[in-house]
């Protein structure tokens, strides 16, 4: 079956943005999660169809990269398309950019599991959805296999621990703390740690357990030189809920 890239388009609005007048950095993995929710839904695959076979799409890694920011007032264009299967993972890639004149704003990989939402327990993608369609699209690959791999234990102490409560807003249709906030919570530790705003610019996400309404996520890590490692763990059992790892920038005020 021949395929198109799904495209969408979304204006960068005022709680989109920084300090800057660009855009946050967690905001953009909405986006992401959107275009890929609305492309999966286009195609009989999305939340709603999936729930009637007592499956969910579940997001299990992503990388984004970003050489721009797009500002206040840009229009941000998605490019997204599958770009494959390897065990229990199904790939997903993106392309950011200006629908105004075409820059190109970053790219980003993703890894999607299929959970029955009862266990918890993965099901082959490639194998249980039998509306799967054959893909042809020729795509770049941007971040897949190993370079969308497990993240390595950072070989410092974590410092600055951070408690998040969970609340009633944080979760979402699949019941838990949407990957979103995850995110969020890295970018607001790097805050913490650095005393001002920050933007990441590169990261990548391995979300390890999920975190459910009323539960505590404590945030903690380390940075080098503008690199960062960030892991969230859940208060009393101390079970790793996600890591983060990256490259990041303190805006300038001036």
């Amino acid at each position: 079956m021949k395929n198109q890239p799904f495209v969408i388009e979304y204006p960068v609005q005022l709680n989109d943005i920084s300090v800057d007048a660009k855009m946050r950095s967690w905001s953009i993995f909405n986006y992401l999660q959107d275009s890929a929710g609305r492309h999966a839904d286009q195609l009989g695959l999305g939340l709603k169809q999936l729930r009637e076979s007592d499956l969910s799409w579940v997001l299990s890694r992503i990388r984004v990269k970003m050489d721009i920011f797009p500002e206040y007032g840009d229009i941000l264009r998605i490019t997204t398309y599958p770009s494959g299967f390897d065990r229990l993972f199904a790939y997903r890639q993106f392309i950011l950019s200006s629908a105004k004149d075409g820059t190109v704003f970053g790219k980003a990989g993703s890894a999607w599991l299929t959970l029955n939402p009862n266990n918890y327990r993965p099901v082959s993608p490639a194998k249980y959805l039998t509306g799967l369609p054959q893909w042809e699209f020729e795509g770049d690959t941007f971040f897949q296999g190993e370079s969308l791999g497990k993240l390595s234990v950072a070989d410092r102490s974590l410092t600055m621990p951070v408690d998040h409560r969970i609340s009633s807003t944080y979760i979402d249709y699949n019941r838990h703390l949407n990957n979103t906030y995850y995110a969020m919570f890295t970018e607001d530790w790097l805050g913490e740690q650095s005393k001002a705003p920050v933007r990441m610019k590169e990261i990548q996400i391995n979300f390890n357990q999920t975190t459910g309404f009323g539960e505590h996520l404590c945030c903690s890590g380390m940075v080098d030189d503008g690199y960062f490692y960030i892991e969230g763990t859940h208060s009393g059992s101390e079970k790793n809920a996600f890591q983060a790892q990256g490259f990041y920038d303190i805006i300038d005020l001036n």
